[in-house]
């Protein structure tokens, strides 16, 4: 079952505030004076980062590991590398929300629907691929308001994912709403003013004509919302499919 993240103790933190109280209580008994106060904080935000750091690289290896795996497309092993880092999510905050961003993902790239989405809405809005694919999934059933939602608050925090606009856009081609979809597209292109994916779409829903995922690159296939045409899986197979690579996982993770 998915627990909160907010819900779990902050283990750093509290070790922090017991150190930090220690500091204090030396001080004033020394000094006869409350004069402890701001050594006490300092060593309170001290140990937390230190703590919140080592535990963060321990996940952020286990994250090229699960990287490798996927490379391999062997995500199942991805899956169970990345959900032994969960020992590590008492110790920083929002670590929690990270691991079931990037666990919810590969469960969704497996058509796992079920064990991902209760993942993916527990991620962090900044992992906007979890949160591209939790939309894609609320759309899929027939859920657009709340597919919106989700994809406006991703947007919110990820103004410069180019894939996110694309999703939208799609979305509202797809609902019979070109107007909407060309002003989703027309605010991307002021956003990100050299993405040629965003131009050439907007263009096409200009000009009436259907719009063309495929240019977002092979990511646009892991939302599971198109099967690849023919003529995309032949330019797939020459460039090396992959699903997640190595880079794009970790920045989705740790951006």
């Amino acid at each position: 079952m998915y627990t909160p993240y907010s819900r779990r103790p902050m283990r750093s933190l509290l070790a922090g505030l017991v150190a930090a109280i220690v500091v204090f209580a030396l001080i004033a008994v020394s000094t006869k004076a409350l004069y402890g106060f701001l050594p006490a904080l300092g060593v309170l935000v001290g140990v937390y980062f230190v703590l919140a750091r080592r535990f963060g690289k321990k996940v952020e290896a286990l994250m090229e590991k699960a990287s490798t795996e996927v490379q391999a497309q062997r995500l199942p092993n991805a899956v169970a590398i990345l959900k032994t880092g969960y020992q590590y999510a008492p110790w920083v905050f929002l670590m929690r929300a990270q691991l079931d961003g990037q666990v919810g993902a590969f469960l969704y790239l497996e058509k796992k629907f079920d064990d991902a989405v209760p993942l993916l809405e527990g991620a962090w809005n900044r992992h906007w691929v979890a949160k591209g694919m939790l939309a894609s999934h609320h759309f899929r059933r027939h859920k657009p308001e709340i597919a919106f939602e989700v994809l406006d608050k991703a947007l919110a925090v990820a103004k410069k994912e180019a894939m996110l606009y694309g999703l939208k856009a799609f979305m509202q081609v797809k609902l019979k709403d070109r107007d909407g979809a060309r002003k989703t597209l027309n605010k991307g292109t002021e956003v990100l003013t050299s993405n040629a994916a965003l131009k050439e779409n907007l263009i096409r829903l200009q000009n009436g004509e259907d719009l063309r995922m495929y240019l977002f690159g092979e990511a646009w296939w892991q939302f599971h919302l198109e099967k690849p045409s023919q003529k995309a899986l032949m330019k797939l197979a020459g460039g090396g499919r992959q699903a997640l690579g190595a880079k794009g996982a970790k920045k989705a993770m740790y951006r």
